[in-house]
């Protein structure tokens, strides 16, 4: 992969954590490639279509602000290859930090997102105060 590429899935998750914590999905939106797809480690589901995604996402953000829900997120990378990972504040079921990859194209196109177990990954923050700044805020 691409470091263009790489920076272009770092803006996308950067605006994913705006969508998150604004409830807005609009954030996100534009970035979506037609051939989008949307997975999670946690659902056994198939993956869900640009049109299935877009009619979750902004559910689930509605839903989100209707019970005042606060989300926390941080910038992660995994070690060797800088590529960028969105870290989840909130806790999964097993009690360990989820995350979102995202895969884009060297345009600026997301293809995929997943959101999966963070220890699948050998991430590594660019920061330690603020990750400790993070850690502490949950």
């Amino acid at each position: 992969m691409s470091e263009n590429a790489y920076a272009h899935e770092e803006l996308f998750l950067k605006n994913l954590a705006k969508a998150y914590t604004e409830y807005d999905a609009s954030y996100i939106l534009p970035f979506l490639a037609d051939c989008f797809r949307y997975s999670s480690f946690w659902v056994a589901s198939p993956d869900l279509t640009k049109e299935k995604y877009i009619d979750y996402i902004v559910g689930k953000l509605d839903t989100m602000k209707k019970l005042k829900t606060v989300n926390k997120f941080f910038m992660m990378y995994e070690q060797g290859s800088g590529k960028p990972f969105l870290l989840i504040g909130a806790k999964t079921p097993e009690g360990c930090f989820g995350c979102f990859d995202a895969k884009a194209t060297n345009d600026g196109q997301v293809e995929s997102l997943a959101i999966m177990p963070a220890s699948l990954y050998n991430l590594a923050y660019k920061n330690k105060e603020e990750f400790g700044r993070f850690l502490s805020s949950l």
